[in-house]
């Protein structure tokens, strides 16, 4: 007797694709969410940011305040404090709060630390006038009605490992060094 050679699947009823994802689809997904993670990792802004943020917004407004003191024709103050930096005018031989939209108080953007180097002492204080008057927490120097400040200020930001410096000349210029 000769049997007929058959494939063992003949006969056999055709399988139904189980319900789920295969190990590619599942492969391809993770690689997507990958990327997609990578990217926004990429795209926050670190500490190099957030404080050349703050020196480049310090900086303008430290220029601002010059050119007020030149337009106003009387001398306008920068103190810098732990917590922030703020513009005083000078009226009635004593330094008021300058009352400005554009030179208001500021906070530091949180864990920045500023420090003046330079020949401005903490508690700077004008010509004729108390020391004691200024608050001790803060140092100051000053634009005069001509645009020219008491000393040369060097204004040093840093938070973390990350430092920006922010000069000011003694012809008056504010900058940032490259």
């Amino acid at each position: 007797m000769v049997a007929a050679w058959a494939p063992a699947c003949a006969g056999a009823l055709p399988r139904k694709r189980e319900s789920g994802f295969t190990l590619i689809e599942l492969m391809v997904t993770l690689f997507i969410i990958g990327l997609v993670a990578g990217a926004v990792v990429l795209s926050l802004p670190g500490d190099s940011a957030a404080l050349s943020e703050d020196a480049d917004r310090f900086a303008a407004r430290v220029a601002a305040a010059r050119d007020e003191a030149i337009v106003s024709a009387r001398p306008i103050a920068v103190w810098i404090a732990p917590s922030g930096y703020g513009f005083d005018a000078r009226q009635d031989r004593q330094w008021v709060p300058l009352n400005a939209r554009t030179l208001a108080n500021r906070d530091w953007k949180p864990g920045t630390v500023a420090t003046i180097e330079g020949d401005v002492a903490q508690n700077a204080a004008p010509p004729g006038t108390d020391p004691a008057s200024a608050p001790p927490s803060r140092a100051r120097f000053w634009f005069d009605a001509t645009g020219l400040p008491n000393s040369p200020v060097e204004v040093v930001l840093s938070r973390g490992v990350n430092s920006d410096r922010i000069i000011i000349s003694a012809t008056g210029e504010v900058g940032r060094p490259q």
